[in-house]
């Protein structure tokens, strides 16, 4: 044991620091708590109990915010919940307090050693964050769509689960909603959100049946007390027998009308307002049908005017008689593009038409529009090419094939000077193939003008191992 005082080592079974004389018995008490606090949570990450392992790692470390092994497993934790960012986090802040000897370097190691992998994390998080926006903007369809690409990238992402979840319920599939929620309960028995979602499907529980509980109290047996005769007297005719049978027949209609014929009102009034909420809801739904009848009606009206329109500009070029070819050129690169858009998206491909636009020097065009039309394809199309070439370079990089890598990567600058990611890799290639020149460049283009990206950090070091 460690003094929190004075920070010497003292045997564990000591009360008192020998140096400088602390009572540690109340320390020692929380050590134990925190310690029996990671116990729980170690047990409960063994069966899969990750929500109640968190909170209990938790007060771990709220009592001893030191004990490492208790960050690494909430990292861990994280980790398997697809929450990558806060498990690096906890990892760091462990390896902070235990700089030597201690699992995190370990865990950190294999996460970042696997670029590609570490790679679709970060794809996996931005596509989340798109789908979130698309849903708080009302496009359920393309929030659904981002979703599924984030689960084959990250398929323990539980709030990915979540989130697909809700938008599923939002649209009546609660089939595919409660698949989600079963394979996101398989990575979280206990997540209290999933289990929440999960009764929300539930179907009520039926109505106990009282003419059931009727006959079994009759046939229990239970029957009412037998009330003890009393002794036979016989009395001499009298009319207040009669008057009081009146008066129990009168006592009995007002009964009925007091107690029985509400109930009986009261059920025929309940019929009739479930069968008008019953002819409600189906009015709701056949409008519900109707509008969504009209907005898709109007969005095809807005495509077909969109496509007039675009049209109507393509016709009102006007083509100077001696630049009759560098506006076919122009035409072939449009008419090739709106090839590729009807066609799904996973079989598009923008290569050629991506080459046929460099080619074109907009300043022998003399009209405005066909500027403009050079300009739109080149801010539509190039993003995607140079995405496609990145891609392929780093195929190849992850393969150590440099050259190839290094070809790709030059055509993904070429096509987007934005694209970091691709700048950054050129300057890797270079790097593995010796041109320490070139690497340079790129290095110093990636520290210089994108500031703020994730490849700074790397693109110095590289940069001063080469310096």
């Amino acid at each position: 044991m460690i003094c929190p005082n004075c920070g010497s080592n003292m045997s564990d079974k000591r009360m008192r620091c020998e140096r400088c004389g602390t009572d540690l018995t109340l320390y020692k008490k929380i050590i134990n708590a925190s310690n029996e606090y990671y116990n729980n949570g170690l047990a409960r990450a063994k069966v899969r109990d990750l929500s109640g392992a968190i909170c209990s790692l938790h007060s771990c470390l709220e009592l001893n915010k030191k004990h490492t092994n208790a960050r690494n497993l909430l990292g861990l934790i994280y980790y398997e919940m697809g929450e990558t960012v806060a498990a690096l986090s906890e990892w760091v802040i462990s390896k902070h307090f235990k700089p030597e000897d201690n699992d995190a370097d370990e865990y950190i190691n294999k996460v970042q050693s696997n670029l590609t992998k570490l790679d679709n994390l970060n794809q996996a998080i931005k596509r989340y964050n798109n789908a979130l926006t698309f849903a708080k903007q009302g496009s359920g369809d393309l929030a659904i769509i981002q979703l599924k690409k984030v689960i084959v990238l990250n398929p323990h992402f539980i709030r990915a689960y979540h989130l697909l979840t809700l938008l599923y319920m939002k649209d009546g599939e609660n089939e595919k909603a409660r698949r989600n929620l079963t394979r996101a309960l398989k990575i979280d028995v206990s997540n209290t959100t999933t289990l929440r979602y999960l009764r929300e499907l539930e179907a009520p529980a039926d109505a106990t049946d009282s003419l059931a509980n009727q006959e079994t109290l009759k046939s229990s047996g239970s029957a009412s007390p037998i009330m003890p005769i009393s002794s036979y007297k016989e009395d001499k005719p009298n009319i207040m027998v009669f008057v009081n049978l009146v008066i129990g027949i009168i006592i009995g209609l007002a009964l009925f009308a007091v107690l029985i014929m509400p109930s009986i009102t009261k059920k025929q009034k309940a019929n009739e307002n479930a069968n008008y909420v019953n002819q409600n809801a189906s009015l709701a739904v056949q409008q519900e049908k109707d509008a969504k009848i009209n907005d898709l009606q109007t969005e095809n009206d807005n495509l077909k005017d969109q496509v007039a329109k675009l049209q109507g500009q393509i016709d009102g070029f006007v083509i100077p008689e001696d630049k009759t070819n560098a506006y076919d050129v122009l035409f072939e690169a449009a008419q090739k593009y709106d090839v590729e858009q009807a066609k799904s998206e996973s079989e598009r491909d923008f290569t050629g038409i991506a080459d046929i636009l460099a080619t074109i020097d907009e300043k022998q065009y003399g009209s405005d529009a066909a500027v403009a039309l050079l300009t739109q394809l080149r801010t539509e199309i190039y993003p995607v090419v140079s995405e496609g070439y990145y891609q392929s370079g780093r195929s190849n990089y992850n393969r150590a094939k440099y050259e190839d890598a290094q070809a790709y990567f030059e055509k993904a600058v070429k096509f987007d000077q934005e694209n970091v990611d691709a700048i950054y890799y050129l300057g890797r290639s270079y790097d593995h193939l010796d041109n320490k020149d070139q690497a340079t460049v790129y290095y110093n283009i990636v520290i210089t003008d994108f500031p703020d990206s994730s490849r700074v950090s790397n693109a110095k070091r590289y940069l001063e191992q080469l310096q």
